[in-house]
């Protein structure tokens, strides 16, 4: 398997214009109780900053520093309540019960699904949005190893208070998207 320089992609603009929170996130973050939300695998922190913007103490965790260099450049300034951490997210450096929410977009190890639940505390919001197999019908190939059956994500999270959840094609400017969006209340 070929290993992804996240630092090159970063700064070769793979990921440039991003800069308006998702989606799910503008739906849904109201419902996040006040406290520390956790962004998983942040990216440029579009979304860390919206939620900082709302009040919210962010920890961003990301693996890639020009990732972190995109944010501090772009979002820093407005934004005083993020704390990034360079890490891999396949070891979340974090104590169980620790979030008031947790965010996830375009990012999945399976192995860390029981990890991600544990970190929230009661009453917590997880938002998570990522692709589906199907991408690979209607895009560039990507390894299925990070793509997600149909039905999948929903079954990690059986055991919280559902808010939302869906499997669509997303049609945007750009590209079409396959994916699936949960957002859920751990009880």
């Amino acid at each position: 398997m070929v290993e992804i320089d996240w630092d090159r992609r970063y700064r070769d603009g793979f990921y440039s214009g991003a800069l308006e929170p998702h989606d799910l996130i503008k739906r849904f973050w109201n419902e996040i109780p006040k406290g520390t939300v956790i962004d998983i695998a942040m990216g440029t922190g579009r979304d860390a900053a919206f939620l900082s913007k709302k009040g919210y103490n962010v920890i961003g965790l990301e693996r890639s520093y020009e990732a972190i260099k995109i944010f501090q450049r772009e979002f820093m300034e407005q934004t005083k309540g993020v704390f990034c951490i360079i890490g891999d997210a396949g070891l979340l450096p974090f104590k169980d019960n620790v979030a008031e929410g947790i965010t996830v977009f375009y990012f999945l190890i399976r192995e860390i699904m029981g990890e991600i639940k544990a970190k929230l505390r009661k009453g917590g919001i997880l938002i998570y949005e990522t692709f589906l197999k199907r991408q690979n019908k209607i895009d560039r190939w990507r390894n299925p190893d990070y793509l997600l059956d149909d039905g999948e994500l929903y079954s990690y999270f059986v055991d919280f208070e559902l808010l939302h959840y869906e499997e669509v094609i997303s049609r945007g400017e750009k590209k079409d998207k396959a994916i699936a969006r949960f957002v859920g209340r751990k009880i």
